[in-house]
């Protein structure tokens, strides 16, 4: 099986073959560097296209997954099998590595499926070249070319929703620790003690204000004589601590 160098790639495209919208200017030395196009999908928001000329681009929020339309499309011959990696500058920048490919017989624009790993907005101007791909000639034609429309051409992602499992579903799998526990796991270390830390001192306030609450109730209980004075000055006690505690615990949500 041959890759296909750049003078090869060149003589299929004016043949109206491999590449079509594209520009000789992208090819390399043994590829051709596939651009931005028009469309993207935000598939953590989504499974709508999203009009990327509208605001000259794809906007790539931290921690979101994307699709990315490429400008030109692919027709891909029987004897040919494409293979598409990623541009280094990008998952430099905290875009996850492309790897994936079209079968012999595809035809269409390809979805270039990336993850934003970085805690930065990254934007992706229309045009911008976003991943690479190499063409391989195979012995032969493929007895079953690749069929069908891509999910592109048919306005939605085909997203496999029935893979996707929440918390809830799946608590009871013995693979599966507690919810907090597997939060920790997918967070960046230094965000996971800092919140141990969090969660150590509240524990702490919490012990101090039981002892508070206790130590008062002795105090009045030594001071009041009265039992009746002793049961209203602690319901009060209890009730201005767990208003307070609501306080605080409102602040922390709002904070955190």
């Amino acid at each position: 099986m041959a890759t296909l160098a750049d003078n090869e790639i060149e003589a299929r495209m004016d043949a109206g073959n491999l590449i079509i919208k594209g520009s000789i200017s992208q090819i390399g030395p043994a590829c051709y560097e596939l651009r931005m196009g028009n469309v993207y999908y935000d598939l953590t928001e989504t499974n709508t296209p999203i009009d990327a000329s509208a605001s000259s681009g794809a906007l790539i929020k931290p921690g979101h997954r994307v699709v990315l339309i490429t400008q030109e499309e692919l027709s891909i011959p029987k004897d040919i099998i494409a293979r598409v990696s990623s541009k280094g500058s990008l998952f430099s920048i905290g875009l996850t590595p492309v790897s994936t490919y079209a079968d012999p017989g595809f035809h269409g624009n390809l979805g270039i499926v990336t993850q934003n790993t970085s805690d930065k907005y990254i934007t992706l101007p229309v045009g911008e070249p976003i991943a690479k791909v190499d063409f391989s000639l195979l012995t032969r034609e493929a007895n079953k070319p690749y069929s069908g429309q891509h999910g592109f051409q048919t306005k939605i992602w085909p997203i496999r929703h029935q893979l996707m499992k929440s918390y809830k579903e799946i608590k009871d799998d013995p693979r599966v620790e507690s919810e907090e526990a597997e939060s920790y796991k997918i967070l960046p270390q230094a965000t996971v003690s800092i919140l141990k830390k969090i969660q150590q001192k509240q524990r702490v306030i919490n012990i101090c204000l039981l002892i508070t609450i206790l130590l008062n109730s002795l105090i009045l209980a030594a001071v009041l004589k009265d039992f009746v004075e002793v049961a209203v000055a602690l319901a009060v006690n209890l009730i201005s601590t767990a208003i307070v505690g609501l306080v605080v615990w409102q602040s922390s949500k709002r904070k955190y």
